[in-house]
């Protein structure tokens, strides 16, 4: 059964760019979801303040992973469709 791009999905999960950005957006998620609890362990104090900078800043790396990871996925299906 073919899908959207005219390929199977165990053909799209098969490329190398996919693989890495699915592991970018899964670190990213993971980070982003720990990032209290990364905080606390690091500050040694079970109060995080919604405005500590260590905080804010795996937040943020956590997001940034997971967009990188949306846009090499990005890059795969347009690399693809040129050489269609």
């Amino acid at each position: 059964m073919y899908f959207l791009l005219g390929r199977t999905l165990e053909q799209f999960l098969s490329e190398g760019l996919v693989i890495i950005s699915i592991a970018l957006i899964a670190v990213g998620v993971a980070v982003g979801f720990l990032a209290r609890r990364i905080t606390r362990a690091v500050r040694q104090n079970n109060d995080v303040d919604n405005h500590d900078k260590l905080f804010l800043t795996l937040k943020i790396i956590g997001m940034v992973l997971i967009l990188v990871g949306f846009l090499c996925i990005a890059i795969e299906v347009i690399i693809y469709l040129v050489n269609r």
